[in-house]
């Protein structure tokens, strides 16, 4: 029987009890013993148990690296997690493979009021902020943060691609007529999408580049073009079970099976 791990941040953890026991239970089904620990706890559980893949949903790519390098199988690597869970490395890869995506810049004195300020680590639309004047970035700028800024958009579309195992599952597209960020968890509406193949193979090359095994692409639509805004690593499933219907937590699990048992 192989032994694995499903980790969260304690932050994390009870917002996304849903994820860890539906992996808990549809592996346990598969014959997998899959247990939960927080990631302060993986690194020294791993020295004591033998443990043969985990599923990493935190963002500490440093102690993904630590895994591999005891030869566990990680889902995602420790590349995806880096890259993704860091929104100016985000814009820097992208630039280097030659996908178009959102112009992001260390300082704001290319742009003009109002932009977009995110820290470079934020999630969930968490640490994005709308810059009207100076004052807003003072009162919103947290000592030993780093943050991108960006031009602001009206939002004319906020799309996310789900890809598993480098091939697009599933899209939906996202609104919040209330706010000018569309993330689900702030109260924005989703429904199903069926993106142009362009858009889809842009979205499958990333995750070939990074050999990511289950990756959110955002992509904003300006002027009238998608461009992509960032890399969702853990992406989650709600969103694309409520406006579709596509289970991508059992799609996952298969994916891991199959992987493991190959």
């Amino acid at each position: 029987m192989l032994s694995g791990l499903i980790v969260y941040s304690k932050n994390d953890k009870d917002k996304n009890i849903w994820f860890v026991n539906s992996c808990i239970e549809k592996l346990s089904n598969k014959g997998f013993s899959l247990v939960y620990k927080d990631e302060d706890e993986v690194l020294e559980y791993v020295k004591d148990n033998q443990i043969d893949f985990v599923i990493y949903r935190s963002r500490n790519y440093q102690i993904v690296e630590i895994l591999e390098s005891f030869g566990i199988r990680c889902f995602n690597n420790s590349l995806t997690n880096k890259i993704a869970n860091n929104k100016y490395l985000t814009y820097q890869y992208l630039h280097k493979q030659n996908i178009e995506s959102l112009e992001s810049f260390e300082t704001f004195n290319k742009l003009s009021y109002p932009f977009v300020m995110k820290s470079v680590d934020g999630h969930g639309g968490q640490e994005v902020f709308l810059i009207e004047k100076e004052e807003d970035i003072l009162k919103n700028q947290k000592s030993g943060k780093q943050y991108i800024f960006q031009k602001f958009y009206r939002n004319d579309g906020d799309l996310r691609l789900y890809v598993l195992n480098k091939k697009v599952i599933g899209a939906v597209l996202r609104n919040n007529d209330s706010d000018f960020r569309s993330n689900f968890s702030l109260g924005g509406e989703v429904k199903a999408y069926q993106p142009k193949q362009e858009i889809v193979d842009t979205a499958a090359k990333i995750a070939e580049s990074l050999n990511a095994d289950y990756i959110g692409v955002d992509f904003l639509r300006v002027d009238g073009k998608w461009l992509v805004n960032e890399i969702e690593d853990p992406v989650g499933a709600r969103m694309l079970l409520k406006a579709s219907n596509i289970d991508a937590v059992s799609l996952f699990i298969e994916y891991i099976y199959t992987s493991l048992v190959q």
